[in-house]
């Protein structure tokens, strides 16, 4: 005789229910067997049997340490503990020591509680190695924060207690059996670096003498090697030489490896690669300019007067002479004088008072003013010297011939009876004779170098008609600052004189000189530099090199391989090229002073034979 009704939810055993029936008003409903409906209540009291939970136990039990672990600089320490333990903070060390076996101080610099992981990380004062031993310590602070169970039982101290090291090793350094390969070198005076590729450090072992490294330069000039100091950690070798390197020099650099004794290895004990002719970047900075401007020669054309200069600079332009500094001198003819002086790169330019006439011989003096700094000058301060009497080259056309007696124009003169003839680039040829250049297959008429620009407009560029021994005429073209026969953009190169002539009495007798000297003068951007030069001639003389004679008094072929210089057959013509040092054995005047003099001689040296191989094969020689 009971109804049990199924709740939403399970009654507290604290709470108070009162319950109610309202009979539907269709449907069943609560009623007797016999169909007598239940009859409706309200609120009527129920009684709550609902149990009490049990009442959980009292925790009077401390967390006690369990074990410990560390990971590089993090040190976590587990406790036993039947809950949690309390996230509180814990300030400082919170009563934690570590202690290393290798003696090097660890200190705690932070400690983090993790409540339900029951462990406290701590934080070292740095990583601890693989191979250390380490033990912890705790003893409890004697206030603040202190390491307890959410109970508040205060975790136990404890004593050098062992921590397994979980840090790792450091991976093997993999095996090394590449050898340390040349990268680049450079130089600074007489300190040669020279820097490898290698992936670890070089063997600091030290070299003896020069440790297989020898230094060659484009001067000709020996270099050798002192000594050779390694940088392990650098992976570089600097190398001693026995002298400085000029600004202007060339270097390079060779290895070979010595057959005993310490050589240059990595640490792996890798031999370096040997290595041959390394170009070396020149870092040697220039050397301060001392050497005032040295004059050349003076040149004039109707009222323009040319001084030029030879320098390892060019002339300063804001500082030049008054015009009161110059005084010309022409006996016989209109007193002339000096209006305007102008200076571009390194030649000074006079506007006369009036126009030379051709002919007209002519003298300049120059006097550098007694005061201020209004002097021709270079750029580093360099004074010129005075000039006393000095000879003008004429160049000052001839007026226009009228008609002559005959048929047909008069002759041209020759240059060497019309000094006064055109010369437009002042290489001492004149135009009309450049403008007849004959040059390689292809070439217009007066580009004897065929580079496509006139040679009469080049100051780089001259031509001249030389005569041979047989009395005709033969076209000769010289080319300074050649690269190919080409004059590259921007060369400050020039030639100031080109000509043809006759060959000293000591000439050796073997030595063939069709075309007798071809002599030359040519002026240089850096003083004490390397020129290279090509001579274009016609092969039907039988040239077979360019021969100078070196202060010695001994003639070389400097158009050979021994002296840098080859020959070339260009369009049919012949091309010897050939390397002059301004102040070298093959510059006559000896200076290096920005100008190089040149007698030298397109010639034939007839090959000997001197005498036969002991050791030869049959019929073999050895010139």
């Amino acid at each position: 005789k009971t109804v049990t009704l199924t709740l939403s939810r399970a009654v507290t055993p604290a709470e108070t229910v009162k319950v109610n029936y309202t009979k539907p008003a269709s449907g069943a409903v609560v009623q007797d067997a016999a169909g007598n409906d239940a009859v409706s209540f309200s609120d009527q009291a129920v009684t709550n049997n609902t149990p009490a939970a049990p009442a959980a136990p009292t925790d009077n039990t401390a967390p006690v340490f369990n074990s410990a672990a560390v990971n590089g600089d993090q040190l976590v320490i587990t406790y036993t503990e039947a809950n949690t333990l309390d996230a509180a903070a814990l300030p400082g060390n919170a009563g934690f020591t570590v202690s290393s076996s290798t003696g090097t101080a660890i200190t705690v610099s932070g400690a983090v509680v993790n409540a339900t992981a029951k462990t406290v990380t701590l934080t070292l004062s740095r990583a601890v190695t693989p191979a250390e031993t380490v033990k912890v310590n705790y003893t409890k602070p004697a206030s603040g924060a202190v390491v307890q169970d959410a109970a508040g039982n205060d975790a136990v101290s404890f004593s050098e207690q062992a921590v397994t090291n979980n840090t790792p090793a450091a991976p093997a350094a993999p095996t090394d059996n590449t050898a340390p390969v040349f990268n680049s070198a450079a130089v600074n005076g007489d300190q040669l670096v020279i820097s490898y590729t290698e992936a670890n450090t070089l063997d600091a072992a030290a070299l003896a003498g020069n440790a297989g490294f020898t230094v060659s330069s484009s001067t000709g000039t020996a270099i050798t090697v002192s000594s050779a100091v390694v940088h392990a950690t650098n992976k570089t070798v600097t190398l001693t030489l026995s002298r400085a390197v000029t600004q202007a020099e060339t270097v390079k650099v060779n290895y070979t490896k010595p057959a005993s004794g310490a050589v240059v290895q990595d640490a792996a004990g890798n031999d370096a690669v040997d290595f041959n002719n390394q170009a070396v970047t020149n870092n040697t900075p220039a050397q301060a300019d001392t050497r005032p401007p040295e004059f050349i020669d003076a040149s004039v054309n109707g009222n323009q007067l040319e001084l030029h200069y030879a320098d390892a600079n060019h002339l300063n332009a804001n500082h030049s002479a008054p015009a009161s500094a110059f005084a010309l001198n022409s006996p016989g003819a209109a007193a002339i004088s000096v209006s305007d002086v102008a200076v571009t790169g390194k030649t000074v330019t006079l506007t006369l008072s009036r126009a030379v006439a051709n002919g007209e011989k002519l003298t300049l003096s120059y006097t550098k003013p007694a005061t201020g700094d209004n002097a021709v000058q270079d750029a580093a301060g360099n004074a010129a010297a005075d000039l006393h009497n000095q000879a003008v080259n004429n160049f000052t056309p001839a007026p226009a011939p009228g008609p002559g007696p005959g048929p047909g124009p008069a002759p041209a003169p020759t240059p060497e009876h019309d000094p006064g003839a055109p010369n437009a680039d002042h290489d001492g040829v004149p135009d009309a004779q450049e403008n007849q250049a004959i040059g390689p297959k292809g070439s217009a008429p007066g580009d004897g170098n065929n580079d496509g620009i006139q040679d009469s407009t080049q100051a780089a560029v001259a031509s001249f008609s030389a005569k041979t021994s047989s009395g005709s005429g033969t076209s000769v073209t010289l080319v300074a600052d050649s690269q190919g026969g080409k004059v590259p953009l921007g060369s400050t190169t020039r030639i100031t004189s080109l000509e043809q002539k006759a060959a000293p009495a000591q000439t050796p007798k073997a030595l063939e000189t069709p075309i007798a000297l071809t002599s030359f003068k040519a002026t240089l951007e850096t003083a004490g530099s390397t020129e290279t030069f090509s001579l274009y001639v016609d092969p039907k003389i039988g040239a077979n090199g360019y021969w100078l004679q070196d202060h010695s008094g001994t003639w070389v072929n400097l158009a050979s391989s021994p002296y840098g210089g080859k020959m070339v057959d260009e369009g049919g013509r012949l091309r010897l090229d050939f390397t002059i040092t301004d102040g070298g054995a093959f510059d006559a005047d000896g200076q290096a002073n920005g100008s190089i003099t040149a007698p030298g001689a397109a010639a034939k040296m007839p090959l000997s034979i001197v005498g036969q191989a002991p050791d030869g094969t049959h019929g073999g020689f050895w010139l």
